[in-house]
């Protein structure tokens, strides 16, 4: 009897694997067989060179001309997107006279980033980027040479091309709100230094940003910082959602700035950059677009798919039989791996670009034949590991440009 059982359950075993290979097997033909339209304007709507070379991205002057806000959403821990922010900055600022950099940083790392373009401190550095909300960013070497790399850009340009960061991130670190608010304070001497060792300091914090709102009354640059801070501090102890606080302080900070009648470009994580709804939520790029800043088809979204790639990863985020040895872990990604993710359509961008190359794909020509289609809006994941965003308003132009990258490596820790 236990025989006969154990004879059942392996055919039953066998049968369910056969199952799952035929289908799998029969997923991909689909897809290869559908594929051929999509191939085709991939390869007539791209600029693909090898992954060690710079775009000219020439394909999107036009839309660049039409646009007031430049987004680019990486997929964190890569090497290949710390070097096309670069990159492409440098390109906008040449030809566009672009000087506002929105950044996923609160406004005093983004002050204290300012400062270390001019004095080229390298503890500045290290200080905004000990705390930084990427994790990926805190201690890695291509995310460091970037800022680096920033600064010597910055150091020889000319005043009127001479760019910012502009941090609208909720607080990061609130040691440098207390150094920041200590430091404002030595205008008068009878304000004693905010002890960070008294339970109670950032009920401290508020009050003198309060106090120091009066004594710097005459000062307006100041005196809007201060409430600025303050306004953030409310966020925290409010409890105020991320994406919310960002687009405040985004929406905030563009005004403030007069940035209206000018390009600014931002850099963030992906799901930031996305238009519409991901999720059954509003990115920070869907809140823009909706709002009174009349941005409405003036943002550009670039988004990164990665495939045959490597990204960094602290290890203890990481289960267990997916760590390497060491602190950091060099994790393969691929938007074709379907045990982790499998963006239907992806083999697409696969068969116009070759190994150890990258393109750059304007998605929203009048004859994309991704619009409206379940290509590139389905994801298959096997194994629940890493976060899945669903696209909720279905053909809806969520991204303008897609940068493909095949074989990029890791971001690579520092020693």
């Amino acid at each position: 009897m236990i025989k006969k059982v154990l004879k059942i359950i392996l055919k039953t075993f066998i049968i369910v694997i056969l199952l799952a290979f035929i289908s799998y097997w029969s997923f991909l033909s689909w897809e290869y067989v559908t594929g051929g339209k999509y191939v085709s304007y991939l390869k007539a709507n791209s600029e693909t060179v090898s992954i060690d070379k710079q775009f000219t991205y020439n394909l999107a002057k036009e839309d660049i001309k039409k646009s007031k806000l430049i987004l680019v959403g990486e997929i964190h821990g890569f090497r290949e997107p710390t070097k096309f922010d670069f990159d492409f900055f440098k390109y906008l600022n040449k030809n566009y006279s672009v000087t506002s950099y929105f950044a996923e940083l609160d406004f005093v790392q983004a002050t204290l980033l300012n400062t270390y373009l001019k004095s080229g401190d390298e503890d500045l550095l290290k200080v905004v980027l000990k705390n930084w909300v990427v994790i990926q960013g805190r201690n890695n070497k291509d995310y460091y040479d970037k800022y680096v790399h920033f600064k010597e850009f910055y150091q020889q340009l000319p005043e009127n091309k001479k760019f910012q960061f502009i941090g609208i991130d909720k607080i990061q670190d609130k040691s440098l709100i207390l150094k920041y608010v200590n430091n404002l304070s030595a205008v008068d001497s009878s304000l004693a230094l905010i002890n960070p060792n008294k339970e109670n300091y950032m009920a401290q914090i508020k009050n003198r940003i309060a106090a120091l709102s009066t004594l710097y009354q005459a000062d307006s640059t100041t005196k809007f910082i201060l409430e600025h801070l303050s306004r953030n501090l409310n966020y925290i102890e409010n409890k105020t959602n991320r994406e919310t606080v960002m687009f405040q302080n985004f929406k905030e900070l563009y005004n403030k700035y007069g940035l209206n009648s000018k390009k600014s470009y931002g850099y963030f994580g992906l799901y930031h950059i996305f238009q519409y709804r991901v999720n059954g939520r509003h990115p920070l790029a869907s809140q823009i677009r909706k709002s009174d800043l009349g941005l409405e088809n003036k943002i550009l979204s670039i988004n990164f798919l990665m495939n045959d790639s490597y990204m960094v990863m602290p290890s203890s985020n990481l289960p267990e039989f997916m760590r390497d040895k060491g602190k950091y872990t060099r994790m393969p990604v691929s938007a074709d791996n379907v045990l982790f993710m499998y963006i239907y359509g992806i083999k697409d961008f696969k068969r116009m670009t070759e190994e150890n190359q990258k393109s750059f794909i304007k998605m929203n020509s009048a004859n994309n034949p991704y619009s409206g289609s379940s290509r590139l809006n389905t994801t298959i994941q096997l194994l629940p590991v890493t976060d899945i965003f669903e696209m909720t308003d279905k053909g809806k132009p969520y991204i303008q440009y897609t940068v493909f990258v095949r074989n990029s490596d890791w971001a690579e820790p520092r020693k």
